[in-house]
């Protein structure tokens, strides 16, 4: 989620520590496989507010916990290249990994597409996003999403995650700070490849990935998973300027070429506006 101007906030680091001594924001508690399951509180939905029906797109009719999120979430208009793409690389019965998961739109979008047969796996390290992606789910009737309350990255192991004022914002620290950062929060962190040896996740026919600068570790952390399962990947890269945004896009196709993949840009989602986006679909040559 690109840290572009929008309204909307995240609690700050103080807040998000009372979450861990039971005072009222969503808690991550971990099973046996290291799976962060979120329990949801009467503060967590007041401060999102009630779900609203997304209004069109590939997501329209689903429900969504969305109260500070971008309006384009309910109105089902947010980057529609990105939720046809989805959509066109799913089939039934495959499994899909949202990698900054966000509140879920995105995950919706796929477990709609898989079916009852397939999976969605939502990694989401800020804890009421991670909350809002879960309740989303259970009201639009999918069993099929399980949410993961921390990081993908590199190495597993815990973090720092920077927080922001915008709701999809937050960065690791590996990252690079956001422009709008809010506080900070330690945060559990887990290699894809790790999260499949170790908890038993199928293997993804398609990976998503939206981590605001740390792209590179999550693709260095699931090596294993690009090499043995050739899933297609959508990744978002973005910056404040051309400069940076050509340079984290050419470390990111060096890894995937490397690979064994080919890249297509997507159609724009933005307008030139003061943060570049860019979208890119990574697909196994050969495949």
């Amino acid at each position: 989620m690109s840290r572009r101007p929008l309204s909307g906030s995240i609690p700050s680091a103080q807040s998000v520590t009372f979450a861990a001594s039971g005072m009222g924001w969503p808690r991550p508690e971990a099973s046996q496989n290291g799976e962060e399951r979120v329990t949801l509180t009467a503060r967590f939905l007041s401060v999102f507010g009630d779900a609203r029906v997304i209004a069109k797109g590939e997501a329209a009719g689903l429900k969504l916990v969305a109260k500070r999120a971008d309006p384009n979430f309910v109105r089902g208009t947010y980057e529609p290249p990105i939720q046809q793409a989805i959509a066109a690389n799913l089939a039934p019965g495959d499994a899909f990994f949202d990698i900054g998961a966000n509140i879920g739109f995105f995950s919706l979008i796929a477990a709609r597409r898989v079916g009852p047969r397939g999976q969605v796996y939502a990694f989401e390290p800020v804890p009421r996003n991670a909350a809002a992606v879960a309740e989303s789910a259970r009201l639009s009737g999918f069993d099929t999403i399980r949410v993961f309350a921390e990081a993908a990255g590199a190495t597993s192991g815990r973090g720092q995650l920077l927080l922001a004022h915008h709701i999809g914002g937050a960065a690791l620290a590996s990252a690079g700070a956001p422009p709008d950062m809010s506080g900070r929060l330690e945060v559990s962190i887990v290699a894809i490849d790790d999260a499949i040896a170790h908890r038993g996740l199928r293997p993804p026919s398609l990976v998503k990935i939206d981590v605001e600068g740390a792209e590179i570790d999550v693709l260095g952390g699931m090596t294993e998973t690009l090499r043995s399962h050739r899933p297609k990947v959508i990744y978002e890269v973005d910056d404040a300027t051309r400069e940076g945004l050509d340079r984290k896009a050419r470390k990111i196709a060096e890894l995937l070429t490397a690979s064994g993949y080919a890249l297509k840009p997507l159609p724009a989602s933005y307008g030139n506006g003061e943060w570049r986006v860019e979208h890119v679909l990574a697909q196994p040559v050969g495949a």
